[in-house]
């Protein structure tokens, strides 16, 4: 069974990075000429975008939600684990490590918190107004996905369940909003190059965003 299951994850990791990379030269097209005249460093930007101006005091909508916020990165780091468990188990079946028990726990909290997003999703007027069916398959397959891994790490499962949950999870991430797992570092780049293109980015005044 390890054997299909990997031969299955691994056509859907190639499914969606087909799918990725289309919808990425898609959306960027043959770009956009920027007319204003360069006053700044695009690297710069970029990384000023990725570091400094991720920061709390720099955004606004961390310092009003602050809570949110906590929970959202605890949530997001759930997932990169379950994303690196499935792609060692893909590249090295064999490998093998005593439960560790940190990394157990690390993804409990990272399902509690998906719980919690979940729930106020559905319990928020404003929030569930906003929401599509897409808002909700896709953090529900972000729960399965974290809870099969717990499973298989716990010995409740087997390895090839595991990469069967893996593989619909990566079929489906190019369909919905999981697409952000590529998009967010796209775009965060894209705009932190043209505001350092323009001398908007460092913000050398020490200003919030």
């Amino acid at each position: 069974m390890l054997t299909t299951a990997r031969i299955l994850a691994s056509l859907a990791i190639l499914w969606m990075l087909f799918l990725l990379v289309y919808q990425l030269v898609r959306a960027r097209g043959t770009g956009r000429r920027d007319y204003s005249a360069r006053a700044g460093d695009t690297i710069r930007g970029m990384l000023y975008n990725f570091t400094w101006a991720m920061l709390p005091s720099h955004k606004e909508t961390v310092r009003l939600h602050p809570f949110e916020f906590t929970v959202g990165v605890l949530m997001h780091i759930g997932i990169f684990i379950a994303i690196a468990k499935a792609l060692i188990l893909i590249i090295v079946p064999a490998f093998n490590i005593p439960i560790s028990y940190v990394l157990v726990i690390l993804l409990g909290i990272s399902v509690f918190c998906a719980i919690w997003l979940l729930m106020r999703r559905i319990i928020s007027l404003n929030l569930r107004f906003m929401s599509n069916p897409d808002d909700y398959v896709s953090i529900v397959l972000s729960l399965v996905f974290m809870l099969s891994a717990i499973a298989q790490e716990s010995g409740f499962i087997d390895a090839g369940v595991f990469l069967i949950v893996s593989a619909i999870v990566f079929f489906y991430l190019p369909l919905g909003k999981l697409k952000h797992a590529l998009f967010f570092f796209v775009a965060r780049a894209d705009y932190g190059a043209r505001l350092g293109y323009r001398g908007t980015y460092p913000v050398r005044n020490g200003g919030s965003v």
